[in-house]
């Protein structure tokens, strides 16, 4: 499945979408028959889902696909299914109205509803297992699967590093399939686009539905949004899980069951994926511990997949703290601490580390790195002759750097017309050449009236 998608009839190449791509993910062309209009579209393969081109794109043009019409037609047709929620749906319908949606699901199709953030106390809990039985290994965490998708086709050197350790819904889907013996497909509701190449990658949960699709197909079912919310997980909630959806989430609750860890965190794909790059290149005894990391700036909690709404990120962190106190006094065990992280007491008697242990492998696509003589046939070709010329650096083609855009055009994913020096040297060289053509003709009829 193509998971980002563009509509070329809207596409009007303003160079939004390859400006916010953290990796080279879009190519872009001349209209047939054109000079001068541009359209740009995706190399699936190159892609790494994390939706930035989604969300800035101002003309309707770019899209997703998920697996919605799989989940509309079990829940229509009564087939049994299991439904497993991020945490983010707190946030995401507020005020207790994601109560009312799950009851809603639950009345209107064959299914069990879990929560994700039961898997995430899993994958806490199971992440400081393993670095208890491995402790000088370094790792980077993996429940976003926008960052496995970028480690394994652009940064393989960094596999060894990547958590082995299942995401929250992988955690969870193998708790369901495991110990709970559960063999029916299972539907995950999330926030997040890239969550559908997890959803293929890990075999473990079926399909992937957002909450923007979801939320649209409810709406106009005519649901009742102001409906007693009354409703239960069909298994326990989840506790200190529930503040995944944060940036940082995971490395506050690997915390909580180990403070003497050194864990970092980074969000958002400005910060993000030049950081991992740093990363590689640092040194194992000045890593920390735990590198927590998220493709989105905000965590899940601003996804890339969410439901139109006015809710505010001052409201969303203000559920998010209430949340925080909740899980954090729970965990405690309450009044003298009786009870304290009985949950993952729990876990240590009942689970088995390498049950909810995964691996990756290297996809990278092997484009070569340019050679100088190589970016110099390139620059020649977009009448860049000089050092000066070669780093202006305008960014009005989308990328930061010009050898960014001559390595794109190099493997034509770009077009030298889309570059704007190009195009005033062409002016510049047609107007000389208009110019010269002018004064000559001018000096020829001169010549004749003498």
């Amino acid at each position: 499945m193509q998971i980002i998608t563009v509509d070329e009839k809207k596409c009007i190449g303003c160079n939004a979408c390859v400006r916010v791509c953290p990796v080279h993910a879009n190519i872009t062309k001349l209209k047939p028959g054109t000079t001068d209009e541009f359209i740009t579209t995706i190399d699936p393969d190159a892609c790494i889902n994390c939706g930035e081109c989604v969300k800035n794109c101002r003309h309707g043009a770019r899209g997703y696909n998920d697996h919605f019409p799989e989940f509309q037609d079990y829940l229509e047709n009564k087939k049994e299914m299991i439904l497993i929620v991020a945490p983010a749906i707190r946030t995401s319908y507020p005020d207790g109205t994601w109560k009312v949606l799950l009851a809603w699901l639950r009345r209107h199709g064959n299914c069990r509803i879990y929560d994700v953030g039961f898997g995430a106390d899993i994958c806490s809990y199971m992440h400081n297992k393993y670095l208890t039985e491995y402790p000088n290994k370094k790792l980077v965490t993996q429940p976003c699967p926008a960052v496995v998708n970028y480690i394994q086709k652009y940064k393989p050197e960094l596999i060894p590093y990547l958590s082995p350790v299942l995401s929250p819904v992988g955690c969870l889907a193998t708790w369901l399939r495991k110990y709970q013996k559960e063999t029916v497909p299972m539907f995950m509701l999330s926030p997040c686009i890239a969550k559908t190449s997890e959803a293929g990658r890990e075999g473990l949960y079926d399909y992937n539905v957002t909450f923007k699709n979801l939320d649209k197909y409810v709406n106009k079912r005519k649901i009742d949004w102001d409906a007693p919310a009354d409703f239960k997980f069909d298994a326990v909630e989840g506790s200190i899980g529930r503040m995944y959806p944060m940036p940082s989430g995971l490395k506050e609750t690997m915390l909580m069951l180990n403070p003497g860890l050194v864990i970092r965190n980074t969000e958002g794909i400005h910060e993000l994926y030049p950081s991992l790059d740093r990363y590689a290149e640092t040194p194992d005894d000045r890593k920390p511990d735990v590198l927590d990391v998220l493709n989105c700036r905000h965590g899940c909690n601003r996804g890339t997949a969410l439901p139109e709404d006015d809710t505010t990120l001052l409201e969303v962190e203000q559920i998010m703290h209430k949340i925080t106190e909740k899980s954090i006094r729970e965990t405690s065990g309450g009044i003298f601490g009786i009870g304290k992280f009985k949950r993952f007491k729990d876990f240590d008697k009942t689970l088995k580390l390498n049950d909810f242990l995964t691996s990756y492998k290297d996809e990278s696509a092997h484009r070569p790195k340019l050679t100088t003589e190589q970016y110099t046939e390139v620059f020649n070709h977009m009448h860049k002759y000089d050092f000066v010329s070669q780093n202006i650096n305008c960014g009005a083609c989308g990328y930061r750097h010009c050898k960014d855009m001559a390595y794109a055009i190099y493997y034509k994913m770009n077009v030298r017309e889309n570059c704007v020096y190009y195009l005033k040297q062409s002016m510049k060289d047609q107007y000389s050449e208009l110019k010269a053509k002018y004064e000559e003709a001018l000096k020829a009829l001169e010549a004749q009236n003498v």
